[in-house]
């Protein structure tokens, strides 16, 4: 099997991710960078003749593998990135035998570390009420600032789907929106009544003034007229939680989780709220059942009558 010229096959390889699995930009990214990183190594490992970034895929072996992943871990390269890293590897390998450049795959046999499940933090309903009650709507900014983070906590949209919105895809009628998640993959959520005449109220008053004459469709934008990027997004935010005093982390996601675990606290499916969020796999919504299950023992130990009664034995014995 012949060598292959790496640069090269990064350009395929970023337009098989878009083109064929419909990923992002952020994912592609991300792939780029992680296999960079592995040719970078077989680069270094590599005799001197052989260097200038040719190999041969199909020669590559199993314990050349796990000693590029040894080499990360000697790094301290945490274990969430280094399970990244072997799925990059998987699908770079699934890509190379659907193109003939390989036969196999040397990871078949190595097993991606399990993570300890880390539950994603959440703000309580007084802790969102507080936040959206930050935004001065009858300023421009404070009126588009509302919209967005009224939107986010009310349809659980991800920091993209809400800045990829465009006014093509509100239906006013029902109350509903277009959200086009990960891989494209298309879904309507409905709107709160808060959320709906925030909304209307930034792109009927405010959103025409930050347009300065400019045209194009995306909802929300910046001071130049511009579509607000996601940096643009994460500066709102920081402004916002310094201004608050807040003690969780704003980020864009914590809106999205704070949305799914007050839906279950107070009933909503399982089913349901796997929709809303545009999850493929219900085992990804599960998460959200283990932030309710950790809630209700704390709300137990707390106001159960016997359960305070022991917590203060055993502190008493301290």
């Amino acid at each position: 099997m012949s060598r292959l010229d790496t640069k090269v096959l990064l350009d395929e390889f970023a337009d098989y991710l878009q083109i064929h699995r419909g990923a992002s930009q952020n994912t592609v990214s991300s792939y780029v960078a992680d296999l960079k990183q592995f040719f970078d190594y077989l680069d270094q490992k590599s005799d001197r003749a052989e260097k200038r970034f040719l190999f041969n895929f199909e020669s590559l072996t199993e314990k050349q593998i796990k000693a590029y992943l040894d080499s990360l871990a000697a790094q301290k390269i945490s274990l969430r990135s280094i399970q990244r890293k072997i799925t990059t590897l998987r699908v770079l390998y699934r890509y190379l035998i659907s193109k003939g450049y390989a036969t196999t795959s040397p990871l078949i046999k190595i097993k991606t570390p399990r993570l300890d499940v880390q539950l994603p933090e959440i703000f309580s309903v007084k802790e969102v009420d507080s936040l959206l009650q930050a935004p001065d709507a009858a300023q421009i900014l404070g009126c588009r600032d509302l919209a967005a983070l009224e939107l986010m906590y009310s349809c659980g949209l991800r920091v993209t789907e809400l800045l990829d919105l465009q006014l093509a895809h509100i239906q006013w009628e029902d109350g509903s929106l277009l959200i086009r998640g990960k891989r494209d993959k298309e879904r309507w959520v409905p709107m709160g009544r808060f959320a709906q005449e925030a909304l209307k109220n930034y792109i009927d008053r405010a959103r025409r003034d930050l347009m300065k004459g400019r045209y194009h469709d995306y909802v929300f934008v910046n001071q130049r007229g511009l579509k607000l990027t996601r940096q643009g997004f994460w500066k709102i935010l920081k402004g916002y939680s310094a201004r608050l005093r807040l003690s969780k982390t704003l980020h864009p996601h914590i809106l999205r989780h704070s949305f799914a675990s007050h839906m279950l606290e107070r009933g909503a499916d399982l089913r349901s709220i796997q929709e809303l969020l545009g999850h493929r796999d219900i085992s990804t919504t599960q998460i959200y059942t283990q932030i309710t299950s950790q809630k209700l023992r704390s709300d137990y130990e707390k106001y159960h009558p016997r359960a305070r009664r022991e917590a203060a034995r055993e502190k008493a014995h301290e």
